[in-house]
């Protein structure tokens, strides 16, 4: 019953690398539609990409937004998943809800801020300085929204497995490692069982 989870800098492509080892291993893929969807079974209504990402406003913070719900709503989401095993979760800190998890695999995707800023230009059509300005603006939020959900730096590396480097390693390849890793993981923890 595996799962990956994989965290990713803003403007990697790191969602459509986890949609590719999903693929390539036949597995299932979670992201916001998906979390949102079993959110909601849980009795939870939020919009996960209005907040994904970014740290609360104040005004959200103060009237309306539980975190402790939140994150302990996502963490039973993200358990039922991992049980049900064959997952590829991308996002919301499922290296750390998942972390004593038997057999995960925590993937972090990064790239320099020029490979993320090109990335950007490319995928959605924006002048260079307007892409830029968008991978400096992310990278702080998503360090303040991982240290108000999770009280943890999503770039801490301890939390991981692996970072895998976009300017030093293809999209296939990194399909191609985290498959690898999952196998060399599987054989590890079969031997341990």
């Amino acid at each position: 019953m595996a799962v990956i989870t994989v965290s990713r800098q803003y403007g990697t492509g790191g969602i459509h690398i986890g949609r590719g080892i999903a693929e390539k291993l036949g597995y299932r893929f979670m992201y916001l539609d998906e979390l949102t969807a079993a959110c909601r079974k849980h009795g939870l209504e939020i919009n996960l990409e209005h907040i994904e990402g970014r740290p609360p406003k104040i005004v959200e913070r103060l009237f309306g937004l539980n975190r402790d719900k939140v994150r302990n709503t996502i963490q039973e989401v993200m358990k039922e998943a991992a049980r049900a095993g064959d997952v590829v979760i991308c996002g919301w800190g499922g290296q750390v809800l998942l972390k004593d998890h038997p057999g995960a695999l925590h993937l972090r995707i990064v790239g320099s801020d020029e490979s993320r800023t090109r990335h950007i230009m490319n995928s959605a059509g924006l002048p260079y300085a307007q892409a830029n300005e968008i991978v400096e603006k992310t990278s702080r939020d998503q360090s303040l929204f991982s240290h108000f959900f999770f009280n943890v730096d999503f770039s801490d590396p301890k939390l991981y497995h692996t970072a895998l480097n976009i300017d030093q390693t293809s999209r296939e390849e990194i399909v191609e490692t985290a498959a690898f890793m999952l196998e060399e993981i599987r054989q590890e923890t079969a031997a341990d069982g």
